[in-house]
C-alpha cells in the first residue's frame, strides 16, 4: 500500500529513470504539478480501471506493464500487477499533481480508490499473527489502518475469527524513545505529540517505533530478509 504519491514517482522513475521537479521554482509561474506525461498517462490508467472495476494500484501497474516504459522492471507497481500482489493507493482528492490534468475526474479517482480500500480492508483481515509496516507515512497510513482494521474486526467477530495477535512496526525520521508498550505517554513528554503513534498504540497487537530513515530502514531491512 502507498499514499497518493507512490504512483507518480513510480511512474516516473520507469519512465525516465528519475523523479524531480523543483517545487519553488515552478510555482512562480504556476506549471508545478504541469507534467504532461504523468498527468496524461497515470489519469488514463485511472479511467480505464474505473471503466473495469479495478483499483488504481492496478490499473496503473497494468500501465506501465503494457506501455513497455524504459525503466519498468523497477516499478513497484508494474511488479506487483505482474506478480498479482494487491497493490492499493490512498488517495486524498487535490494532493497530487495528476489531479491538476484536463483529464482528472473524481469521479472515477473516488471508484478507484474505494476498491484499493477495501482491498486493503481484505489483507488486514488476514493480519492474525501477522506483521505491519508503516514507513514513513505520518498520516494516512494510520488513518486508513485505523478504520480497515475496525472493519476487518468487526466482519471477523461476526465469523468467530481471531483478529488479536498482530505487529505494527512504524519507522519514521522523528524523535521518539517512548515504550509505546506502556501506553500513551503523559502529556507533558514530546512523544505525546508523536500523533502517529497514538492511532497505531490504541489498534491492539503488539507496537513499536523504529526511528530511522526510511531508506536506510528499507535496506537494512531487505539485507536482514535476505
Amino acid at each position: 500500500a502507498v499514499n497518493g504519491a507512490g504512483p507518480i514517482h513510480d511512474f516516473e522513475l520507469a519512465l525516465i529513470g528519475e523523479t524531480s521537479e523543483h517545487v519553488e521554482d515552478t510555482i512562480e509561474d504556476g506549471t508545478f504539478g504541469m507534467i504532461e506525461e504523468t498527468g496524461r498517462v497515470l489519469n488514463e490508467a485511472i479511467n480505464d480501471g474505473a471503466k473495469n472495476n479495478h483499483g488504481m494500484g492496478y490499473a496503473i501497474g497494468k500501465k506501465i506493464d503494457e506501455s513497455n516504459l524504459p525503466n519498468k522492471e523497477h516499478s513497484i507497481l508494474c511488479n506487483a500487477y505482474k506478480l498479482n500482489i494487491p497493490m492499493s493507493v490512498g488517495v486524498t482528492i487535490g494532493q497530487n499533481i495528476h489531479h491538476t490534468h484536463p483529464r482528472f475526474s473524481g469521479e472515477t479517482i473516488g471508484k478507484v480508490g474505494d476498491i484499493d480500500f477495501l482491498k486493503f480492508v481484505d489483507t488486514i483481515y488476514n493480519l492474525e499473527n501477522g506483521t505491519y509496516l508503516s514507513v514513513g507515512s505520518a498520516i494516512l497510513s494510520p488513518q486508513i489502518f485505523e478504520k480497515a482494521l475496525s472493519m476487518a474486526k468487526n466482519v471477523a467477530r461476526q465469523e468467530n475469527k481471531k483478529l488479536e495477535n498482530y505487529n505494527i512496526f512504524v519507522n519514521d525520521i522523528q524523535e521518539g524513545k517512548w515504550d509505546w508498550s506502556k501506553g500513551e505517554p503523559p502529556k507533558d513528554n514530546p512523544a505525546y505529540y508523536l500523533r502517529f503513534m497514538k492511532t497505531f498504540s490504541r489498534m491492539g497487537g503488539t507496537s513499536k517505533y523504529i526511528q530511522m530513515d526510511n531508506r536506510k530502514f528499507l535496506h537494512n531491512l531487505y539485507h536482514m530478509l535476505k
